[in-house]
């Protein structure tokens, strides 16, 4: 959380930035999201640590702090650059409003026999050919243990309750996993 002398020094220069930033997106082709670019850039500034927000604020050139160059470089950074958090986040989707969507002929036909069964079917059948490979190997209580957590419970192995290192856990799965993936594609396991 930003220290109130930071709050104080956002709330006296808001309507400064507000000015910039609508400056920004004009040049930019978005002037009814000056507000917004703002508000985002604000909100990515008061993620920071709040010691280098006071930092900034201390430090002054030219009658303005560090603090208001690294908004107004960010405000700007947000308007402009297609690439930037701001941009990724709220832009639309390009739209060609040239094309008449009535007239165009889209039919959605499978490409293969595949694509004609429903995903959900496979995905179940894969699942039951990997729990019908794990169940008939034989696995020692801990590899079993292992291999449940990771793959049919989907758990990290940062959540691991045992005293086991992570290596030694991924070292355990992966040796299960190459095992099912063997004996599913009927290839010599020993």
């Amino acid at each position: 959380m930003a220290s109130e002398e930071v709050n104080n020094y956002i709330t006296k220069r808001y309507s400064k930035w507000l000015d910039y930033s609508s400056y920004q997106c004009t040049r930019a082709g978005i002037p009814n999201e000056s507000l917004d670019v703002l508000n985002e850039t604000l909100m990515s500034i008061l993620q920071k640590p709040p010691e280098l927000l006071s930092e900034l604020l201390e430090s002054k050139k030219n009658g303005h702090t560090a603090l208001d160059y690294f908004i107004l470089a960010i405000i700007k950074r947000n308007a402009t650059s297609p690439t930037s958090e701001y941009q990724n986040r709220y832009s639309p989707i390009p739209v060609n409003d040239n094309v008449d969507y009535s007239q165009l002929e889209i039919e959605d036909q499978p490409n293969s026999q595949e694509e004609q069964e429903d995903i959900n079917d496979i995905m179940l059948d894969k699942f039951h050919r990997v729990r019908e490979a794990f169940d008939s190997l034989g696995l020692s209580p801990l590899a079993s243990r292992v291999f449940e957590f990771h793959f049919f419970q989907d758990e990290s192995f940062l959540d691991w309750p045992g005293p086991e290192s992570k290596k030694l856990l991924y070292e355990i799965y992966n040796g299960v996993r190459d095992l099912i993936r063997r004996k599913i594609f009927g290839e010599s396991i020993f």
